[in-house]
């Protein structure tokens, strides 16, 4: 099937942002976010459980997944989300709202 390029051309494109689950409260602040993105086409998973960090990240490192997501109780009151990039490293803060437009 790769020899006659029979597979889909978006087969590639994996989840281009993934949630951090920091526990219960945040869980249901992440999925119903996540909602919203990928009513906008932008592919999103939220990791499925509370999880150390560095288990959370080494699986999203191992989906190639380019962003991360972290949201805690200080993010959803403040609506200035950290968005990390793993690719440089480098943490951003976004407002909720902008998320859309990044990865349009």
């Amino acid at each position: 099937m790769n020899e006659r390029e029979l597979f889909p051309s978006d087969t590639a494109v994996t989840t281009q942002l993934m949630f951090v689950n920091f526990g219960a409260e945040e869980e249901k602040y992440c999925v119903k976010l996540a909602a919203e993105l990928r009513n906008q086409g932008i592919k999103t998973e939220v990791y499925p459980e509370s999880s150390k960090m560095k288990k959370q990240m080494s699986y999203a490192n191992a989906k190639n997944i380019p962003y991360v997501l972290l949201i805690g109780s200080q993010e959803m009151e403040s609506g200035e989300l950290t968005l990390k990039n793993l690719d440089s490293g480098e943490q951003t803060k976004v407002k909720k709202e902008s998320l859309f437009s990044l990865f349009s």
